[in-house]
């Protein structure tokens, strides 16, 4: 194996992330015996156009945008993430503890943050929840914005400069609260009151550029599984990737994440991509 280029998505989690890839990228390299590099891009597409060029040979990334990417290029799914002893988790419209807003109805003529058109979470599963309600997402909204990442939207949500905002979480036991959201990572402190919760899709996954040899593949898989056996690349893990466990992505598993492309693209809600 030659050198190789890791990249992850702009993310919610507190803290420095280039200090995080690069401590996960040292250790991959020691146990590869080959450099591994981090890359940073600013933007979900950046990303997908870096996966194009060959300029990274394995990302972090959402489902819905291997989906999309993989559109135009092959991608392999490797390994998902693991939180809360699950592989899934959903979407959630939230607004502040504090607003009055308690309705779907009662978001008509607010402004919106998203995280990205290609997020699962942060933008097509809402979007796809509020039409399958009868509700035209396009109109409901006087305003929407785009900050690129879960923190910014938590963050113009509690700042005021948004009504309401889309990011993940994770479906609770019946009758519990909420417990694993970007709202809590990003800002516990301050309460929050969801008004949608949608249904569950599968975790963010760590790919692989489909014209690598699967032998390659599966090295780079098994290092990162090695070291989450350790406590120190436990730390790692989840301060790079906001997990500290992961799966051998199951055959199939990605398969609903095509039907929500399909939707959103029925729904218009594509268009701009």
């Amino acid at each position: 194996m030659g050198p190789i280029t890791l990249a992850v998505v702009p993310s919610s989690i507190p803290g420095d992330r280039r200090v995080a890839l690069d401590a996960v990228c040292a250790a991959l390299s020691r146990l590869l015996g080959t450099q591994v590099h981090g890359a940073i891009p600013s933007t979900y597409a950046e990303l997908a156009s870096w996966l194009e060029k060959d300029r990274v040979q394995y990302a972090w990334m959402s489902p819905a945008l291997m989906v999309l990417t993989s559109e135009r290029i092959q991608l392999q799914p490797l390994l998902s993430a693991v939180r809360d002893d699950s592989v899934e988790y959903c979407s959630a419209l939230f607004v502040d503890a504090r607003s009055k807003l308690r309705s779907i109805e009662a978001l008509r003529g607010t402004t919106v943050a998203w995280v990205d058109p290609t997020s699962a979470s942060g933008y097509l599963l809402p979007r796809i929840h509020l039409a399958a309600a009868g509700v035209d997402p396009s109109r409901l909204f006087a305003k929407e914005l785009f900050l690129g990442s879960h923190a910014a939207v938590v963050r113009a949500v509690f700042d005021g400069a948004a009504q309401v905002g889309a990011t993940y979480a994770h479906q609770p036991e019946p009758g519990q609260p909420i417990r694993n959201a970007g709202f809590i990572d990003v800002a516990p402190t301050r309460p929050a009151r969801v008004l949608v919760l949608t249904q569950p899709i599968p975790n963010d996954v760590i790919v692989g550029h489909g014209l690598i040899a699967k032998t390659e593949h599966r090295e780079l898989s098994n290092a990162i599984l090695t070291l989450a056996e350790r406590e120190d690349g436990r730390r790692m893990l989840l301060a790079a990737f906001h997990s500290e466990r992961f799966r051998t992505t199951p055959r199939n598993a990605l398969k609903p994440l095509f039907q929500l492309v399909e939707d959103a693209r029925q729904h218009g809600l594509l268009a701009q991509l």
